[in-house]
């Protein structure tokens, strides 16, 4: 029976190092294959891999056929490789740029050393790497992040550049069957699907995201809970050089039209403003590198609660302004509705904080620990209405949603063969419908009075109007997720 446990065991283990070599991650490899001037593969040279951006360096010795991998680099470079070997000649290959699920081939001849031993050095040409994949997937670069126009600020919006995507829905499936994973662990939603922050109008501020890929079809298991597709993101990390990036955009109020659609003097705010920050550097030059990103949001529009002012707008809404006088003075008198104003045109507020920290650490030659942090917050008053065709005030209510993920992330190079990369993951969010601040935050009933009457030019119109509580508030979501992986590569 011990023999069968340990034969078993041994099977797993294979199929899990088999299945790994070709999983698709949030990470690059460099592949390739050593050999002599015949063309005869050479076992047991010595490469190293050098990232001279960050100093990250890790080694291995290639096989019996003369191949050699490096699994789960971290992507961004340029990478430096230098092979050396007894009786040959040193070479050095620079110039290697990774990006998300790269696979670089970099086949090397060895020389026979001469009597003068000198480096050969040869730089990359910048011909992109190759990307093998189970099926139909759509990359999005730093390149495309940075030059294509994102409204709002919201990295999935782009997306829909893969053929497949419309608006969050992959290959015709609903949106909630679209995964979501940063740096290879979960985002999204496990009440409404979608991301871990629903209802914000982003799950991490675009200044983290480094690049992402759209996966449509034929995704191995990896990228799980994916019944339409999946989108794999990779966020920025700090290197040896300070750098950083600032921004800002604003829609004054003044900018803004003051006349609504329908004509009519505006006195409520219309605006949007957005700034935010990044820097990343080198907390320990060649060993501890930091990445931190600010994205603050803050917009202001008109919410029109059967706000007439003509005609028109008797017409349009089914009721007149008598009406509406009427009935609040019977809901104020016998139902405790607030002397506030419950018709016309409000303020409606919203705010969004996004916060991003990564730190990344080389232990030691075979050890590199990367922990991050991502946090949004967003809170989007009035934004809550029923639907009846009309609700007082009272009655809409604010949507607050919170999400945090911690994330570390250890590589560790077992042996110049094998890889090791273990991940854990403590998600927090929440999804709340909060009350609106005139009434109490209990839920209490809601009072719908249907076929209220008004004589609209002539003619007798009927309407719904709404006060009270509602069926969407108060509820509350919230989950905790523990996620722990372990690839051996």
């Amino acid at each position: 029976m011990k023999h069968f446990y340990f034969t078993a065991l041994l099977f797993f283990m294979a199929l899990l190092v088999q299945y790994s070599a070709s999983a698709q991650d949030s990470k690059a490899s460099i592949v390739g294959l050593i050999t002599d001037d015949a063309k005869n593969p050479i076992p047991g040279v010595a490469i190293v891999v050098r990232n001279e951006s960050t100093g990250f360096t890790t080694s291995t010795s290639t096989g019996l056929k003369g191949e050699y991998i490096f699994n789960q680099l971290p992507l961004g470079g340029p990478y430096t490789i230098n092979v050396s070997y007894t009786g040959f000649g040193t070479q050095k290959r620079t110039g290697f740029m990774l990006n998300l699920g790269d696979e670089q081939k970099v086949n090397i001849q060895l020389e026979t050393a001469t009597q003068t031993l000198n480096i050969v050095e040869i730089t990359s040409s910048g011909v992109a790497a190759s990307i093998p994949t189970l099926g139909a997937s759509t990359s999005v670069s730093a390149k495309n992040i940075a030059k294509l126009p994102v409204n709002g600020r919201n990295f999935t919006s782009l997306i829909d550049l893969s053929p497949l995507s419309k608006g969050g829905s992959i290959s015709g499936q609903l949106s909630t069957s679209t995964n979501f994973s940063i740096d290879g662990m979960t985002a999204k939603n496990p009440t409404f699907g979608g991301t871990a922050s629903p209802g914000a109008p982003y799950s991490i501020s675009i200044e983290a995201v480094r690049e992402f890929k759209v996966v449509t079809n034929q995704y191995d298991v990896t990228y799980g809970r994916s019944g339409g597709g999946s989108i794999t993101t990779a966020t920025k990390s700090g290197t040896n050089e300070l750098s950083g990036s600032a921004f800002t955009f604003a829609r004054a109020n003044w900018l803004s039209s003051p006349y609504d659609i329908r004509g009519n003097k505006r006195n409520n705010d219309f605006s949007t403003y957005q700034y935010g920050f990044s820097l990343g550097g080198p907390i320990v030059k060649d060993k501890a590198h930091f990445f931190v990103a600010y994205d603050h949001q803050k917009d202001a529009r008109p919410l029109q609660i059967a706000d007439i002012k003509s005609v028109d707008d008797e017409k349009r809404l089914s009721v007149t302004q008598a009406t509406l006088n009427d009935f609040l003075s019977i809901a104020r008198s016998k139902y405790g509705v607030a002397n506030t104003p419950q018709f016309g045109s409000f303020d409606k507020k919203e705010r969004t904080e996004a916060v991003f920290a990564r730190v990344d650490w080389q232990l030691n030659a075979k050890n590199l620990l990367t922990v991050s942090n991502n946090f949004i917050f967003d809170r989007n008053n009035q934004s809550i209405g029923d639907n009846s065709a009309i609700n007082l005030y009272e009655v809409y209510g604010t949507n607050r949603t919170k999400s945090n993920s911690t994330l570390a992330t250890l590589r560790s190079v077992i042996s110049p063969r094998l890889t090791n990369e273990a991940k854990l993951q403590y998600l927090t969010s929440s999804y709340e419908s909060l009350v609106g601040g005139q009434l109490p935050n209990v839920n209490i009933p809601r009072a719908i009075v249907q076929q209220v009457p008004s004589v609209v030019d002539g003619k007798t119109v009927l309407t719904t109007i709404q006060l009270g509580g509602q069926r969407y508030s108060p509820e509350y979501f919230f989950s905790n997720v523990v996620q722990a992986t372990n690839n051996l590569y």
